[in-house]
């Protein structure tokens, strides 16, 4: 059969060609000629690249020589500037260059931004969805423009504040600004914070609140954010061993039905866990910490028939799990910075509870070799295995990899394996393998990967300082059908 040159394809599979490109492969491909640039920066691939505008490093005339005679519609951009070097005028020029197609902006100056610098810019963005301002927003009244009014832009609907110094001015009022917003993301530490997410209450799906201060935790949930979906919560540890504060925290969860993604940064007892798995069905998504959960805290989340993924961090005891229904549709753990009395006996109700089980990640976690092999033998579901700082795992631990029949990705980081780890391990069904900062392992060891991964498609190797380019080579030469990439290497 004749061979088929990509030259020899039609011009419109080509988008469907990239569209299975990670994102720096995109870039790579942009450099090909001009035909694939233009593919690889159309519209259906620009929504995958932030435009980064770094004033910082004094090379704004070269935004201006390049960027300037681009043709691009960048449509996200970040712009980074340290506060006393603001070159306004060249990011004005770059902004009304791109105004139409913006639809993401993240201005972060490295202190402050002036109240009328931000009002020029925004008055530049028509179309911007989504606002990301990373610094305290500060008036100037030396100026004489100090007092004009900022424009209404009713197409945002994500607004990120990190600092809520500019609620706090007269001459900026986010209620009016972003009427249509959906997505807020701010700390609730003054009344007038307190005021815009009361304003915004109704219409908000997605939230992100940081309690610095425990003045405003209580009334914030007296509020009612009936149509949100995804809620990002941080307070402090005490308020969870107040009684009053924990029935105003169950009362809350219990008002939003329609949560379909939670994060708790907090330590939360029982009973609120026990709302949240009643009161919201649509659960897809729980990220919690464990270090005041006692055993069987998590019986009730086989209530959550929706739920597919499930990140623990914090000190957890091996039989929280126990009494929990099989929940089928768990196929994600995360298992973040957790040590838990027994390891193996949690993996032990794990198993029943997630049947279905497809990724696992354990990272700074107590994993040992026998819980390695426990995994091995018993979750034959697996498919994607992270294992990053388990510093109780040996090359034993992989010896029984090849029990693990629908493994596909395994990602390795930060372990003190050595050099004859890839001897020990049996072939296995891997297709895409990544090793980073495996500092014991040399070239000396990559040989015999072409060996034991059989199936492998796509390798990553990253900072591991006793592997340089030339071991690189050497598998490349070993496995040509397998793109192995690396970074940081010499």
């Amino acid at each position: 059969m004749e061979a088929v040159h990509i030259d020899d394809l039609p011009e419109e599979i080509l988008p469907y060609i990239f569209d299975h490109l990670p994102l720096q492969d995109l870039k790579n491909v942009s450099l090909v000629c001009r035909l694939w640039s233009q593919v690889a920066f159309s519209g259906r691939f620009l929504n995958r690249i932030m435009l980064r505008l770094d004033f910082r490093d004094g090379i704004q005339n070269q935004y201006e020589r390049y960027l300037l005679n681009s043709d691009r519609a960048y449509r996200h951009v970040g712009f980074y500037y340290r506060s006393d070097q603001l070159d306004l005028d060249m990011l004005l020029a770059v902004l009304e260059k791109l105004e139409d197609s913006i639809i993401t902006l993240k201005i972060c100056p490295n202190y402050f931004i002036m109240l009328p610098d931000l009002r020029q810019i925004l008055m530049q963005v028509p179309n911007l969805e989504s606002l990301f301002i990373v610094s305290r927003i500060c008036p100037d009244l030396s100026r004489r423009d100090a007092g004009m009014s900022f424009p209404v832009m009713r197409k945002l609907k994500h607004l990120y504040l990190e600092n809520d110094g500019g609620l706090q001015l007269d001459e900026i009022d986010f209620r009016t600004m972003t009427p249509n917003i959906v997505s807020l993301d701010m700390d609730c530490d003054s009344e007038r914070a307190l005021t815009v997410y009361d304003h915004f209450s109704s219409q908000l799906r997605e939230l992100a609140v940081f309690f610095k201060r425990d003045d405003y935790f209580l009334p914030f949930c007296e509020l009612r954010f009936s149509q949100l979906e995804v809620l990002d919560f941080y307070s402090d540890d005490q308020q969870f061993d107040i009684p009053e504060s924990v029935r105003m925290v169950c009362r809350f969860f219990q008002r939003m039905p329609k949560l379909h993604k939670i994060t708790l940064r907090c330590n939360i007892n029982e009973e609120v866990l026990m709302a949240i798995t009643e009161s919201c069905p649509e659960l897809r998504t729980l990220y919690l910490k464990g270090d005041n959960l006692g055993e069987k805290s998590f019986s009730h989340l086989g209530q959550l028939k929706k739920l597919k993924s499930l990140k623990i961090e914090g000190w957890i005891r091996c039989n929280i799990l126990q009494g929990c229904k099989p929940i089928p549709s768990l196929d994600r753990m995360y298992l973040h910075s957790v040590l838990v009395d027994d390891t193996q006996g949690f993996f032990r109700l794990l198993k029943d509870i997630a049947p279905n089980l497809r990724t696992l990640e354990a990272i700074e976690s107590d994993i040992d070799d026998e819980c390695l092999k426990y995994i091995s033998c018993n979750i034959a579901s697996l498919r994607c295995l992270v294992l990053e700082f388990c510093p109780n795992l040996t090359e034993e631990a992989f010896s029984f990899l090849d029990r693990l029949k629908q493994l596909h990705e395994l990602k390795l980081g930060y372990l003190d394996v050595p050099q004859n780890l890839f001897e020990l391990m049996p072939p296995n069904s891997v297709r895409h393998f990544s090793l980073y900062r495996c500092d014991k392992l040399d070239n000396a060891a990559l040989p015999v990967i072409a060996e034991k991964f059989p199936n492998l498609c796509y390798m990553e190797i990253a900072s591991c300082h006793k592997i340089t380019l030339k071991g690189v080579e050497t598998i490349r030469s070993l496995m040509p059908n397998a793109e192995i990439v690396s970074f940081m290497l010499f």
